[in-house]
């Protein structure tokens, strides 16, 4: 797994935050969704091509509700309110 440097994480690279998950990765990330095990505790999923399956994923992940809300914003607004719980400098409140 030569791919795989900060894979799962947020970093701040070239003044955006990215989200880098490695596609050789991915079986070992479906691995640890708890929802996706079978009554013995074992996964019901294999990744069988990590690129399609990583193109699936993504259309997941930028899919819109109604508002045009996604999981990506979901996944930003409770991270950005768990940072505030917790007293994330460079923010004040109005």
């Amino acid at each position: 797994m030569g791919n795989i440097k900060d894979s799962g994480r947020a970093v701040i690279e070239d003044g955006c935050i990215v989200i880098r998950v490695a596609i050789e990765a991915l079986e070992t990330v479906i691995d640890g969704v708890g929802t996706l095990w079978d009554e013995r505790g074992e996964p019901r999923f294999k990744v069988t091509d990590g690129l399609k399956f990583a193109a699936d994923l993504v259309h997941s992940l930028n899919d819109e509700d109604e508002q045009g809300t996604t999981r990506i914003h979901l996944m930003f607004d409770d991270a950005i309110d768990h940072a505030v719980e917790y007293g994330a400098e460079g923010i004040e409140e109005k």
